[in-house]
């Protein structure tokens, strides 16, 4: 191991939230410097240990569960610069928009929304962030 590979693996954070992550062979979100990059995060519920049926409580959950990562990471959402949203399906757009506007309408973070199925057929919308706090 080179020099320049402690040093970057001392500056490196990683955040877990469940043991399922492990499944994924991933972490909830990664620390490097002053960046957070949060792994694409769905609206499960761990307390109840379950995935609501609408998509506008998953959509809360799933921004209660980033907010819950970055905390851990020492960001907050103020610090997101990029979102992606991915929505399983056009009809659940309005459900979540006004969620989505709740959170970032004074942020206002470089956005994408795409449409595309979930590994969890239950799942609605899966939203990935970056944050810079530099």
């Amino acid at each position: 191991m080179t020099k320049t590979t402690k040093k970057t693996e001392a500056k490196r954070k990683l955040i877990s939230l469940s043991d399922g992550e492990k499944n994924y062979a991933m972490s909830r979100a990664l620390v490097q410097g002053d960046w957070c990059f949060v792994s694409g995060t769905m609206g499960y519920d761990y307390n109840k240990q379950e995935l609501p049926e609408s998509a506008a409580q998953q959509t809360l959950n799933t921004f209660t569960n980033i907010q819950t990562a970055l905390k851990a990471a020492g960001f907050e959402l103020g610090h997101t610069v990029r979102v992606q949203y991915t929505v399983s399906d056009r009809k659940y757009v309005n459900e979540v928009l006004p969620i989505i506007k709740k959170h970032f309408d004074n942020i206002l973070p470089a956005a994408t929304m795409v449409l595309a199925e979930m590994v969890d057929p239950k799942g609605k919308i899966e939203i990935e962030v970056t944050c810079f706090k530099g």
